[in-house]
């Protein structure tokens, strides 16, 4: 190994997470996620200790677009220890671009970091050694400062060829004659494909940029855009000599190109699967974890933006996958859009939802800055040997059925799944997969109850109001339902009765109506989402226990809000239901009209 133990080097660095002006977490990475646990999913604010709470809030504030800022904090662990962090404090320049302010922070344990300093030094040491012996030049691109860097190592000396900016560098290299005419066009492509970010890129050129254009060969220009320890995008490579198809090298490499997917560079179909399979088989009664993740409406992607984009959509993706996959498994791609995860010996199930959580916020993050408005999502279905099944075949059935479960309920999630709750999985003579799913059930009697509602409401005119609420919550399965009427907002019906919350005031202040769509519905899976944004309606929340709501306002001849609400639990609303309660808050209203 490069390394003998990631313990000894990477103990200080807790993670990455990036909020917004709310100091909700928008992203973060596994390493963040497991450290804090489920006190980061919204408010970051709930991790630090209360004295040093203001001091960080004003630090966010001030921070200058272009500031990069080191602040002390006291963070909170899921130990319920208060360590000594060092946050390193930078506003997101991509998402800015886009008119969106959010704050990357990185951060570090104080202690942990003076103990690490020796094993890192190592680490640095041995690589510029494996460098030295490799013979490769190294190339880096920062997008903030826009740099373009290109050095090599010979044992403990550094050799720079090139440290300019990356617009000079295109005009000089093209107007000295560093690039053969036969490389321009193909020149033009890699120096867009760096200043884009593309996730990853291989360009075969003439050129003669090392040698200062004294004599030209033919190099691989290969790289790849990452985020670095401290939160920044930059562009990292190599420039290495094409070798002949006799090098005993290159025909190493080209064995080993054979396991890997051409686009993304993830393992193939055929090499992760066999991976996961020789695992199970293995005999070592290990626990094998498989995730399939599915890019949501990735058609709509490759229609609406182009084939390239889609390209690089899916690159971007599988680099996430692969770095918050990390030393815990592998990764590989499956299909099109669709990518496979095989953690080893992760029993934890808190540490698995930290990698996916990892996965789905940064790949929405990341994809977010290619495009304006850009939204992208992902499904992921997820099943444990030997748990939930006692061979791959019938893993992979079981984590594909999670994930049709996933897309069922909305998509923009993960299943893991639960046979008690999911019911059993099995094999149909036709290799199809079926399931005892009692949803699929209750989604037809939805359907029949929302008809039979809306009829009795409106045309037959034999459902009263009061009737209605009773009928849908156990229909549901939810807790409560109110309804606000009136310009003061007054509680006019409720089921059970309501002791609490005579009005509904919290809708007219702190920008609350901002949280509800076009067609009057805004959907709550954690009411935990209105902390440090809308004050009012979260307290009135807590107050009355409500943990999950869906909400709709109807403005049309009748001034007010219904309310669909959880006390038991937190929920990730299936799509299903909110249509259901979208149609069936405008039939309400107009009965009471």
């Amino acid at each position: 190994m490069f390394f003998d133990s990631g313990d000894s080097v990477s103990g200080y660095r807790i993670g990455r997470v990036t909020i917004d002006e709310s100091f909700h977490t928008q992203s973060a990475d596994e390493n963040f996620y497991q450290y804090f646990c489920n006190d980061t999913l919204y408010s970051m604010t709930r991790t630090i200790y209360p004295d040093d709470v203001e001091f960080f809030k004003e630090t966010v504030r001030s921070l200058g677009d272009d500031e990069v800022r080191h602040c002390m904090i006291r963070m909170k662990n899921m130990q319920d220890e208060y360590r000594w962090m060092i946050m390193k404090m930078s506003v997101n320049v991509q998402m800015l671009s886009h008119g969106t302010r959010l704050t990357d922070i990185v951060v570090k344990d104080a202690v942990e970091l003076e103990k690490s300093t020796t094993g890192l030094e190592n680490i640095i040491e041995r690589f510029r050694f494996l460098m030295s012996v490799q013979e490769a030049v190294i190339f880096e691109y920062s997008s903030i400062t826009n740099r373009f860097y290109v050095y090599s190592f010979d044992y403990n000396v550094n050799t720079v060829f090139l440290n300019e900016d990356f617009d000079y560098f295109r005009f000089h290299a093209l107007s000295e004659g560093l690039i053969a005419e036969s490389s321009r066009e193909t020149f033009e492509s890699f120096f867009e494909s760096v200043k884009a970010g593309i996730s990853r890129f291989s360009f075969e050129l003439e050129s003669g940029i090392i040698s200062g254009g004294d004599q030209t060969a033919v190099q691989i220009f290969s790289g790849f855009s990452e985020t670095d320890s401290d939160g920044n995008r930059v562009v990292l490579g190599l420039i290495t000599a094409k070798k002949t198809v006799e090098d005993p090298l290159a025909a190493a490499g080209s064995a080993f190109e054979a396991n890997l997917d051409p686009l993304t560079r993830l393992f193939n179909k055929k090499t992760v699967t066999n991976y996961a399979r020789n695992h199970i088989t293995s005999g070592e009664n290990k626990s094998v974890t498989i995730a399939i993740i599915d890019i949501d409406d990735f058609k709509y992607i490759n229609d609406t933006y182009g084939h390239l984009f889609g390209d690089d959509i899916i690159c971007t993706a599988a680099s996430v996958i692969k770095k918050e996959t990390g030393s815990k498994g592998t990764a590989g791609r499956i299909g099109g859009d669709e990518f496979m995860v095989v953690l080893y010996d992760v029993p934890g199930e808190m540490e698995i939802r930290s990698i996916l959580r990892a996965i789905r916020s940064n790949i929405g993050m990341l994809c977010a800055e290619k495009a304006e408005g850009l939204k992208i999502t992902c499904s992921m279905g997820i099943a444990r040997f030997p748990d939930d099944a006692p061979s791959y075949e019938q893993l992979f059935r079981t984590a594909d059925k999670a994930l049709y479960i996933a897309k069922e309920k909305g998509k923009d999630r993960y299943v893991i799944y639960n046979r008690e709750k999911h019911g059993a999985v099995e094999e149909t003579d036709s290799g199809a997969i079926t399931t005892a799913l009692s949803g699929d059930r209750r989604n037809t009697d939805k359907t029949e109850i929302t008809g039979s509602l809306i009829t009795g409401l409106t045309v037959d005119g034999n459902i009263t109001v009061p009737e209605a609420l009773k009928t849908i919550v156990p229909a549901f399965d939810i807790d409560r339902i109110r309804i606000y009427t009136g310009d003061d907002l007054k509680l006019t019906h409720s089921y059970p009765a309501s002791e609490n919350s005579e009005s509904a005031d919290y809708l007219m202040s702190d920008g609350y109506t901002d949280n509800f769509t076009p067609a009057g519905m805004f959907v709550m899976d954690n009411t935990d989402i209105l902390e440090g944004r809308n004050p009012g309606a979260f307290a009135r929340m807590k107050a009355d226990g409500v943990k999950a709501a869906v909400q709709y306002i109807c403005c049309d001849g009748i001034k007010g809000m219904i309310s669909f609400e959880l006390t038991r639990l937190f929920k990730k609303w299936p799509q299903m239901d909110v249509s259901f309660m979208n149609i069936l808050g405008k039939v309400i209203f107009k009965k009471l009209q």
